[in-house]
Order: structure tokens, then sequence, then C-alpha cells
């Protein structure tokens, strides 16, 4: 015969609001980040003598940055609250702009700090593919089930 408890506590994984955190830091520095980016550009998006094709190459880093810190601000609130789709949501926004400035590091763009950002982004990546993968954080303190023979 064995003891345990009928009904395990319910716990939450404050993985979600780590990641919800992570959001709004991540959202500052990539604001930041895309302003600089918008910054630096903007005389030659201005001026006649560049393509259309060109200008908009130009600003797709700056707008990948944005576009990202506007969907991470916008499903923080949600991933605060665990739901399932605004993790789903939020990994795949990041996962997308991880992939598009590791591919802007090995082109290598000169006197760009592109690896910051790229170290920020991998890293709250891996937050939240290890939250999606079902990691719970802290551990419930359970006591060891006892068996009497």
């Amino acid at each position: 015969m064995s003891a345990s408890r009928s009904k395990p506590a319910l716990q939450r994984n404050a993985l979600y609001r780590l990641a919800a955190c992570g959001t709004v830091v991540l959202g500052l520095f990539l604001f930041l980040g895309a302003q600089g980016h918008f910054v630096a550009i903007w005389p030659l998006v201005t001026s006649d003598g560049i393509g259309l094709f060109r200008r908009l190459l130009l600003m797709l880093p700056g707008v990948t940055l944005a576009g990202t810190t506007v969907l991470n601000l916008l499903l923080c609130k949600p991933l605060w609250q665990e739901r399932r789709y605004a993790l789903n949501v939020t990994l795949a926004v990041n996962l997308l702009t991880t992939s598009y400035l590791f591919y802007l590091m090995i082109r290598g763009v000169p006197n760009h700090p592109i690896g910051i950002f790229l170290a920020l982004e991998m890293s709250f990546v891996l937050l939240l593919l290890v939250t999606r993968t079902g990691l719970v954080w802290p551990m419930s303190a359970e006591p060891p089930v006892e068996m009497d023979i």
C-alpha cells in the first residue's frame, strides 16, 4: 500500500513570466537598435541617387528589429498569463529575426553591432524553446512517496 497525495498542488511555470519580462527587455534593446539603424541610413534613403529597391534593402534590418519589438511587446501580457499561442507566435517571430541576424552576421557587415543583437535574440529564443518543450521552473517540492511493505 502506498501513501501519496490525492490532489497534486497546482503550480505555475515561472518561465512564462520570465519570458514575458524578457520580451520587454529585449524589446527595449531592439527598439534602440532599430532607431540607431534608421538614424544611420536616413541620409542614404532620402537621397535621390539611390534606387527604390536599394532603399528597401537598407531599411529591412531596421524594419525587422522594429517589427519584432512591436510583436514582442504586444504578446507580453498573454505570455505572462501563460497563453500557449503567445509562446508559439513569440518563438516563431524571434526565430525568424534570429535567422535574419545570423544571415547578416555570416554575410559580414562591417562596423555594425549585429553580434550583440544576435546574442540577445539567441538567449531569448533558448528561453522560449525550453518553455515550449515543457521545462517547468521552479520544480515542485513534493515529498517523496512512502511505500509500506
